[in-house]
Formats: structure tokens, C-alpha cells, sequence
């Protein structure tokens, strides 16, 4: 089973972030062999304000993705004020971790919640979103689908490298199920991998 956890910063909580950012990644250790995707959620204008993080984790049972999303530092000591845990369906045959970076561009985060939880239209579409992708799928770290609590399908994510937001943009503007409009709404972040080899100490980014 996959899961899609996010994280959201509560307020001012920047220092306090930097100040546990290594037990964080410490417990993220733990789940090295199961995580598909992971990474800081950052301001579109300024990459140093994080503003919180993103995982995808494969585990067995629902119980242990709450583990995982809810035993986390971050969470336990007050940085998150809200985790959204969601059902995942990846749509590559490839994790972020062998994802072939260009490490001159920038990379974003796609958050499209469906407008209707399982939306007939979306089955019909499924075969042309995958179709268009595929165009793009040098640009995805990372893609899928987000799943309401009783499985049917609620959206998608997105995280892409590209030249610039504009690319993003693009992408969307003919994204089958966007062109249906299917989604509720866009929302577009800056994000970039996580971990400790690929961010500061204070677990962002220097420029």
C-alpha cells in the first residue's frame, strides 16, 4: 500500500525546524527501502521559507503509515500543524531515487484535489492522461494519483523538474483530466529532494 503524507508548517516554526531537522531525517532513515518519493515544500518566491514536507511511503497496512505520519518529529514536537495522509497509486515505473536530475533546474510540487471523489469522467480520460504524460516524463520525479479514505481515486500530484514554472504551467493547461476540469484547484510550490544530501542543515535549500 502507498501512501502520500504531507506535512504543513504551523506558524514561526522555522527555527524550531532547523533545530530538530537531524531527528527528523533520522526516523526518515528507518524508511529508506520503502519511500518513493520525498522532499521540503517551499515558498514560490522564496526558497529558503520551507513550508513543509512531502513523502510517499509503501508499507503494509494502514496502520503503519499512520506510524510513520504521526510518530514523525516534525509532528510529535509541534513544526506540523496538520499531516494529510492519502492513498497513492504511483503512475512511473521509477522512484525519485533514480530519478536523472538536472541540478541547474528548479522543481515543483502539483497539488490537483479532484472536484468529486471518483469521478466517472476521470476513467474515461485515464488513458489520455497517461498518453500525454509520457510526453513529459523526463520532467516528473515523481507522479501520481491521490486516493480518498475508501479508495476511489481524488486527485493527482505532480513533482517536476523543468527549465521554469512556465513549462509546469504548460503541462497543465492540456493535462486531460485538468482540461475536463476535474480538479478543484491547482496549487503549484516550489519543492526539491530531501534528505540530508541534497539540503542545508536547516533542511532547505541555499538559493
Amino acid at each position: 500500500m502507498q501512501y502520500f503524507v504531507w506535512g504543513v508548517n504551523a506558524e514561526n516554526v522555522l527555527e524550531k525546524r532547523r533545530e530538530i531537522v537531524q531527528t527528523h531525517w533520522d526516523f526518515i532513515a528507518q524508511y529508506d527501502d520503502q519511500l518513493i518519493q520525498r522532499g521540503p515544500v517551499m515558498d514560490m518566491n522564496d526558497v529558503s521559507n520551507v513550508l513543509g514536507s512531502t513523502h510517499i511511503v509503501e508499507v503494509e497496512t494502514k496502520a503503519e503509515a499512520e506510524v510513520f505520519a504521526f510518530e514523525e518529529p516534525f509532528y510529535k514536537n509541534g513544526v506540523f500543524k496538520q499531516v494529510r495522509m492519502m492513498g497513492f497509486e504511483l503512475e512511473l515505473g521509477r522512484t525519485q531515487f533514480v530519478f536523472e536530475s538536472n541540478p541547474d533546474w528548479p522543481r515543483f510540487f502539483v497539488y490537483c484535489p479532484a472536484n468529486t471523489a471518483g469521478d466517472p469522467k476521470r476513467k474515461e480520460l485515464r488513458d489520455a492522461h497517461q498518453t500525454y504524460c509520457k510526453v513529459f516524463d523526463e520532467n516528473f520525479v515523481c507522479r501520481g494519483a491521490i486516493l480518498a479514505e475508501d479508495g476511489p481515486w481524488n486527485g493527482q500530484i505532480f513533482f517536476m523538474e523543468t527549465e521554469d514554472v512556465s513549462v509546469v504551467e504548460a503541462f497543465l493547461k492540456d493535462e486531460p483530466y485538468c482540461a475536463a476540469r476535474l480538479y478543484a484547484e491547482i496549487q503549484i510550490n516550489r519543492w526539491t529532494m530531501g534528505g540530508p544530501r541534497n539540503l542545508n542543515a536547516g533542511g532547505a535549500l541555499d538559493k
